[in-house]
């Protein structure tokens, strides 16, 4: 029996970015008068509704780059959507997180479970959703390909998958900035919060294609086995193996040569059959490379819980005594003195594949199920140090500075808008599995 894929391949040429936008936005008329406002209801930003209105943004007043993406969305639009309320989206169409119903003043709440605590039908039922994501054509927005994000207007829309918007936003926030290593989700107090976000747009995503508003990302505890428990076959449904037919249905493909992909973009859905061609390789390997052949340890995250300090100058990857920079790996624990990176970022080099490369790595879906646990932790020390604030220094990255624009999201939302948002105020809190309780609070 042939059977065949879905897949993604990703260009590694350095010149390329990609990111997602309203397609309504994506029109010549609406670029050239640099107006992202969309019809809700047959009205701009649903103002005939008081739901938004459609208004100028404030630019920072940031340092002058080579680079557009430092400065969203100013290179593209001058008005956007703002929402009144409770009511989000680009059209202001949609919901804050947390809320629901026609005029979104009914609460809503889930339950984010460690995924092998799902029960089987609830695995079954995230994988199903995941997959329809992965297969079915957004309707809402498209993604922009650019192959130089220093020439203004060097850039084309295309239609993709609701996953794969989701892949493509990462994609765009993640890659380095030109002239630096750095980039406006990594290295930086946003990184957190981003990838906080980043969880919520495709959690939402994905309640709007599948009808089921009460569809929640799990969590993956990586501290209860050396081992990654969840990519081999000891829990049916668990397990999120990147090329099982019988379960997650789910092949990805990372492609290293710049050349034409072998799953060229289209309208529709994006299938092909796996490639034996050497320049593909598969999605994860976890443990084989020797310098990262472990996950972080319950020691790790006890020691990176007790960081009193939120972010330490200069606020990047180099930051010492830094909760962020040791929740994110780059400062390594002191239980784990003999690897080269902890925490998150040990993660994306222990399962050794499409997730260790930062740009691509949303492609594998245990990317979102890892970073959820990192989000659960993030919530453990705010609720603990609850006089901690968001950096405000001009040393720190300027996407990633507080007051800028939270790229590529809307409507608009500065870094440190979330800081204050419990993540019950944002609809969801975690189950905590019976045995670290005690450790990772209720």
């Amino acid at each position: 029996e042939r059977r065949s894929c879905v897949c993604l391949l990703f260009l590694m040429d350095q010149r390329y970015v990609e990111a997602q936008f309203p397609q309504a936005c994506t029109t010549q008329e609406a670029l050239d008068d640099r107006i992202c406002c969309p019809l809700w209801n047959g009205s701009p930003c649903g103002s005939r509704f008081n739901r938004g209105t459609c208004a100028p943004h404030s630019p920072q007043p940031l340092p002058k780059s080579k680079d557009y993406r430092e400065h969203w969305p100013s290179v593209f639009y001058d008005t956007v959507c703002t929402c009144y309320g409770n009511y989000d989206g680009f059209d202001c169409g949609q919901c804050s997180p947390g809320w629901t119903g026609p005029t979104c003043t009914q609460r809503h709440h889930v339950l984010r479970k460690e995924i092998t605590d799902m029960t089987e039908s609830e695995r079954v039922n995230f994988f199903e959703s995941l997959q329809k994501a992965k297969t079915t054509t957004s309707s809402r927005y498209k993604i922009l390909i650019s192959n130089d994000t220093t020439v203004k207007d060097n850039y084309e829309f295309h239609h993709a998958t609701v996953y794969d918007l989701y892949v493509w936003l990462h994609y765009y926030a993640a890659k380095s900035f030109y002239g630096t290593h750095n980039n406006a989700a990594h290295m930086g107090p946003a990184f957190p919060f981003w990838h906080r976000v980043f969880l919520l747009f495709i959690e939402r995503e994905i309640r709007d294609l599948t009808g089921n508003q009460d569809f929640y990302i799990p969590y993956w505890d990586w501290t209860r086995n050396p081992y990654c428990n969840i990519c081999i076959n000891r829990h049916s449904h668990s397990r999120i193996n990147h090329c099982d037919y019988s379960s997650s249905n789910w092949c990805s493909l990372l492609f290293f040569s710049p050349l034409q992909p072998i799953c060229p973009y289209t309208e529709g859905n994006i299938i092909c059959t796996p490639t034996t061609d050497e320049s593909v390789h598969v999605l994860r390997q976890p443990g084989t490379d020797p310098l990262f052949n472990t996950l972080p340890t319950i020691q790790d995250v006890i020691e990176t819980l007790e960081m009193g300090t939120y972010d330490t100058s200069p606020y990047d990857r180099t930051a010492t005594n830094s909760f962020r920079n040791k929740l994110e790996g780059f400062e390594i624990t002191h239980a784990s003195p003999q690897l080269r990176s902890s925490m998150h970022n040990l993660v994306h080099n222990y399962l050794n594949g499409t997730v260790s490369d930062v740009p691509i790595a949303a492609n594998d879906p245990i990317f979102m199920v890892h970073h959820s646990f990192i989000d659960k932790l993030l919530e453990v020390w705010l609720r603990s140090h609850t006089n901690a604030s968001y950096p405000e220094s001009n040393e720190v990255f300027p996407p990633q500075r507080a007051h800028s624009n939270m790229a590529p999201f809307f409507p608009l939302r500065t870094n440190a808008y979330y800081w204050d948002r419990t993540t019950e105020l944002l609809g969801y809190s975690y189950l905590n599995h019976s045995i670290l309780v005690i450790i990772y609070g209720s």
